[in-house]
């Protein structure tokens, strides 16, 4: 490695190419001088980054969550009707699902790891997307096109049907089912169930 590389790009480069070996071989298989070796440095230098497998997994898992924020962020601040950002939303959030957390119609072991630690990461996350659909929801209500309601207990609700979309576990075992609802059929249903004229 070079002596010079600033720790922000070492990071970076470790995170990369752990998250690689953890897709590729899967986390039990993958060791800590396997991402050194692949990293071109010492195991005692990645030591210094990261003092743990499960370290990486968290801030691999972190990263990968903060880009999903980014994208359903966007969602919520564009220029829409509330029922099309809300169908755009549900739709971002399973497609996230399928690029990011499933491979080869399996769930990653890394990402099994994750919602099996329940990280503070994991759960914060969950709390961001709830607050998001709450803001859609919100403004539906503000411009008529959703009835009034508790805007908290309505979002709890609608980030809770989503989990046939969303959850990776869920996700994996429903790609063969033929009878799984779409994500525009869920999409339809609930924007239907909060509108102020079903």
């Amino acid at each position: 490695m070079n002596a010079q590389q600033p720790p922000t790009d070492s990071r970076v480069k470790i995170l990369t190419e752990a998250e690689r070996l953890f897709r590729h071989y899967g986390y039990s298989k993958t060791t800590m001088a396997d991402i050194a070796d692949g990293c071109d440095m010492s195991a005692a230098n990645l030591y210094r980054f990261f003092p743990s497998k499960l370290a990486l997994v968290e801030a691999i898992c972190s990263r990968i969550i903060s880009e999903s924020e980014r994208l359903l962020f966007d969602i919520v601040r564009a220029d829409a009707p509330a029922s099309v950002r809300l169908e755009r939303f549900i739709k971002q959030m399973h497609q996230h699902t399928l690029e990011n957390l499933l491979d080869h119609r399996k769930v990653h072991e890394m990402v099994v790891v994750a919602m099996e630690e329940q990280w503070h990461a994991v759960r914060a996350h969950l709390e961001r997307v709830a607050l998001y659909i709450g803001e859609i929801i919100k403004d539906g209500i503000a411009s008529g096109e959703f009835r009034q309601q508790d805007v908290q207990r309505a979002a709890k609700c609608v980030h809770s049907a989503l989990a046939c979309l969303c959850h990776p576990m869920i996700v994996a075992q429903k790609l063969d089912d033929e009878e799984r609802s779409t994500p525009s059929e869920m999409a339809a249903f609930i924007v239907n169930a909060l509108k102020a004229n079903p």
